[in-house]
This record gives structure tokens, C-alpha cells and sequence, in this order.
């Protein structure tokens, strides 16, 4: 009821829908683009860990956070262009996130609320650390010159239809990290012992898989992934120990839109939500569009909460 009054009086104070301008239109959609390559970036770890493992892990904004620092660390000491530092963003967000689920995560297998509840005073822990060593000054990464600039697509009527370099490279890290984690998913022996673990986890030890390395393995490669959303993103942006939680609600509307047991409901979603609130943010304005797609992923999960894609299982 407070949701569908707060979205009744922001539609009511809203300003009348204004003449389409085709041109702005378009480049609106372009700028979606970029959106869709942070819903991408940002939602993928995610789908892992929470799609694949079955982990509510409320400290996902914390390991965006982790990748950002990683790279503006490695930019500040060691002068390195911001695409170099994206394998060491994956790397350091891997490595603690295979420590946490060696000593913590472990131990919470098949209780969601307490995994909910972990990872969330694991989210407060590692701001705080963060803040004790980095104190809360605002941090900044500069983008390299090369992704700096518009294209040009086209012209018309003395308007431009460009999009952002910077927007291209984000999408294309995107697509090329699901290209990456969809190979290793079905494709390889890792992947079909992650899928085994998943569906029956006794029968896949039975038949001699480790899955306690496969789990730290999964868990780590999700908290690499979100790193690598962190240093993408950080020249966006200022870098800052609450950054990731901006991101945090964004990446679970996205796996929950799609759906969690099919990879491409990552992609599916992504480009639904932020395309969707491009549209909107251009006909109406930025808040109003982040509720009306806040409302409409609350209904779809209402009354589809498997999401759009799903996995069709044997009754």
C-alpha cells in the first residue's frame, strides 16, 4: 500500500509527458546501453552465488567496492591503466572471497536467514575495515584516454546520435565476462561438477567430486566477478567504502527479473530493467522511472517468482 501510494504521488507530481524527440529518444537508448553493461556487470557475480550456490549474499556491494579500491590502489602506486588493473581487481576479490567462505560461508550451507544474516554483518565489517584503513575521503580513478570521447554514429537534422566510449567498453567487458562464465558453466569439467553439486550434492561426492573445493571455487569466482564490476565502474563514479550498495539492489532485480537458474536470465534481465528505465528516465524523470521499475519487478515477483527465465523441472 505505501509503495503504490509513494508511486501515486511522485506519477501525480510528475511533469506532463513531454513531445518525443526521436533523436534524443534514440540516444537515451544508447545511453541504456550502458546501463544494461553496469546491470550486467554488477548482477553476474551475483547469479552466481545466489543462483548457483543458493547464497543470500548481502556483502556482493562490498566486493564491488573491493575491486574498485583494488584498482584505484594499483593506479595511485603503480600508474597502471585501468584495463591492466582489472585481472588483479578479480584476483584480490576472489582470494578474500575463498578465505570468507573457508571460514564462515561453509558452515551456513542450506540456512538461508543465517547465510542472509552472515553476510550481512560481513558487509558492515568489511565497510568499517575499509574506513579504518582508507579512511571515508572520496577516491577517484581516471579513465584511460582511449575510452574518453563520444562516437559518432550519426546526424540528423543538426542532432547527433553518438554514444559514450566509455559506455561500449563497459558493455563489451560485460558480454565477454558472461561469454567467459557461460563457457565455464557448460562447457567444462568445473562447470558440470558445479551444476552436479548443486542439483545432488551427495551423489556428486559419492562419485568422487571435492565439492568442498568446488564450493570455495564457485563462491570465489562469484566475489571475482563483482570485483572486476568494481573496477570497471570506478571511474564513474568516486570510489568510497558505501559505493557498493548503490549497486546491491540494482543486481538483485536484475537476477530476480530474469530468473536464477538460467544464466541468460542474467542478460535477459540487465537489458529489460535498464533499458526500461532509460525509457522512462526520458519521458518522465530519473526517480520516478527507478520506482516504476522498482513496482514493476515487485509484481512480476508476486506473481512469477521464478522469473522469466527458468529451468523446466520433472514433477
Amino acid at each position: 500500500m505505501d509503495l503504490a501510494l509513494s508511486l501515486g504521488q511522485l506519477l501525480a507530481e510528475a511533469p506532463p509527458p513531454k513531445a518525443i524527440d526521436f533523436v534524443t529518444l534514440l540516444n537515451q537508448l544508447l545511453n541504456g546501453i550502458g546501463i544494461v553493461g553496469i546491470l550486467l556487470l554488477t548482477g553476474l557475480g551475483l547469479a552466481i552465488t545466489f543462483g548457483v550456490m543458493r547464497i543470500i549474499n548481502l556483502a556482493h556491494g562490498e566486493f564491488i567496492m573491493l575491486g574498485a579500491y583494488t584498482t584505484f590502489l594499483l593506479q595511485k602506486n603503480f600508474k597502471m591503466d585501468l584495463l591492466l588493473t582489472i585481472p588483479f581487481a578479480f584476483i584480490v576479490t576472489a582470494i578474500i572471497g575463498a578465505l570468507l567462505e573457508l571460514t564462515i560461508i561453509r558452515r551456513l550451507y542450506g540456512r538461508p536467514l543465517e547465510t542472509l544474516l552472515a553476510t550481512w554483518g560481513l558487509s558492515i565489517v568489511i565497510q568499517g575495515v575499509v574506513k579504518l584503513i582508507f579512511t571515508a575521503q572520496l577516491r577517484y580513478v581516471k579513465a584511460p584516454p582511449y575510452i574518453k570521447g563520444n562516437w559518432r554514429l550519426a546526424e540528423i537534422g543538426g542532432q547527433a546520435i553518438e554514444i559514450s566510449y566509455y559506455r561500449l567498453f563497459i558493455i563489451f567487458v560485460a558480454l565477454a565476462l558472461f561469454g567467459i562464465t557461460a563457457f565455464l558453466l557448460y562447457k567444462t569439467t568445473f562447470g558440470r561438477q558445479v551444476r552436479a553439486v548443486t542439483q545432488n550434492r551427495d551423489m556428486a561426492k559419492c562419485l568422487g567430486v571435492n565439492t568442498g573445493l568446488v564450493d570455495m571455487a564457485t563462491f570465489a569466482y562469484g566475489c571475482g566477478l563483482a570485483g572486476v564490476a568494481g573496477s570497471v565502474i570506478s571511474s564513474l563514479k568516486s570510489v568510497a567504502p558505501p559505493m557498493g550498495q548503490d549497486y546491491l539492489v540494482d543486481a538483485w532485480m536484475t537476477v530476480v527479473t530474469g530468473g536464477v537458474d538460467k544464466l541468460v536470465g542474467v542478460l535477459a534481465g540487465s537489458f529489460l530493467i535498464g533499458q526500461s528505465n532509460a525509457v522512462l528516465a526520458y519521458l518522465l524523470n530519473d526517480p520516478t522511472a527507478r520506482v516504476i521499475v522498482l513496482a514493476a519487478v515487485i509484481v512480476l515477483i508476486r506473481y512469477r517468482p521464478e522469473g522469466l527465465f527458468t529451468v523446466q523441472k520433472r514433477g
